[in-house]
């Protein structure tokens, strides 16, 4: 048997992991929910606001160069190493931040710092949990951290409209990093062989020729389109439409958290049970459901329902950011309407990609809840 799937060692790192994720969601709850919110109510531009959702989006961009740089570092030192770098990157950032702008950048910064570990991490979680545990032991972990996000985004909602938000984001990320630099006693055997780095243009050749990898790849970029899209359009419509208080956006965000926990359970025995890139279509197309809810909507208690769906698809997959330029000659919601066709016919080709793949030839990576630890 593998040391690494020891069940004393699995179970010990299980308690870091969890921990981390505590810690980790108090921070990232309150980061994600109100950075682009403050920004906006601070006089952002939609430019400010789009930089901000944009963030994630830029790291994961830049991740596959981090990925092949950091080949052959020690997974634990790598994951622990940059989360920890980047909350106190982000803790420096909001204290000294004078202007929106600044904010937006400190989370840029923050993201791509972050987002560097994406395959370590991945092949991190491989490592510490045996394949048919795996799915299972991550969403309890993420249930950990979405309880710590129910609490985080209530108590800074109320804070937020009292006190200066850079002091709110700043207590946020020291509740983050004693769960970041926790991580570095996630105890790893890695493989005594580290895989030959291969260059840029063979990688890139051998993904072109896989036409079925090629086809989800279009699919996820069309999707993506559409999705990114709307997520730089929900803030605006809360702030400037819907005039949200921080107090009701931190509502939402505690009652998204809320179904997240169960959403995770849910969706984690699904995994281990079946394929997982069928599930990921599924999600995709619930995801639909969140942008046409803030269509429909036409009182901001009716966008209860919306984060109760975003709980769902956000416990079910990494959700991506984007910029777009299209809220300087549009109206936000012919926005969300032009996001949806994109989402809509992202699915569309997804579902002929699927029948393509066949359950077996999908590595055992559990992708539809494996992200990085923000």
């Amino acid at each position: 048997m593998d040391v690494n799937w020891a069940p004393s060692r699995v179970r010990r790192n299980f308690r870091i992991d969890t921990f981390s994720a505590i810690c980790g969601g108090v921070y990232i709850s309150v980061l994600v929910t109100f950075m682009p919110i403050v920004v906006r109510r601070l006089g952002g531009s939609t430019i400010d606001v789009a930089i901000v959702i944009a963030a994630p989006f830029v790291g994961h961009l830049l991740s596959p160069i981090s990925a092949y740089l950091l080949m052959g570092f020690p997974q634990v030192r790598v994951v622990a190493g940059t989360v920890t770098l980047a909350r106190a990157t982000f803790l420096a950032g909001v204290l000294v931040a004078a202007t929106p702008l600044m904010l937006a950048m400190t989370t840029v910064v923050t993201f791509v710092i972050s987002v560097a570990n994406i395959s370590a991490y991945t092949a991190l979680m491989h490592g510490i949990y045996p394949d048919r545990e795996r799915a299972s032991a991550m969403a309890n972990v993420r249930i950990g951290g979405a309880i710590a996000g129910i609490a985080a985004a209530a108590v800074a909602g109320t804070f937020i409209d009292v006190i200066p938000a850079a002091w709110v984001f700043a207590a946020a990320a020291l509740v983050g990093l004693p769960g970041a630099v926790a991580f570095f006693l996630v105890r790893y055997d890695g493989a005594a062989k580290v895989a030959a780095r291969r260059s840029l243009p063979t990688i890139a050749r051998d993904v072109w020729a896989d036409h079925k990898y090629r086809r989800l790849l279009l699919s996820f970029t069309v999707f993506g389109i559409g999705n990114l899209i709307n997520v730089a359009v929900y803030p605006i419509l809360l702030v400037d439409h819907f005039n949200a208080s921080n107090s009701f956006v931190g509502a939402m965000s505690a009652v998204s958290s809320a179904t997240m926990i169960v959403a995770y359970l849910v969706w984690g025995r699904m995994i281990d049970r079946g394929s997982s890139i069928r599930l990921t279509l599924l999600n995709t197309v619930v995801t639909l459901l969140v942008p046409i809810g803030y269509i429909a909507a036409a009182d901001v208690w009716l966008l209860i329902p919306v984060a109760i769906v975003a709980g769902i698809v956000n416990a079910g997959g990494e959700i991506t950011f984007f910029t777009t330029g299209l809220l300087a000659v549009a109206d936000p919601r012919v926005v969300l309407l032009i996001g949806v066709v994109f989402m809509t016919a992202g699915c569309a080709i997804m579902a002929g990609a699927v029948r393509l793949l066949a359950p077996t030839a999908m590595p055992s990576a559990r992708v539809a809840i494996e992200s990085p630890a923000d």
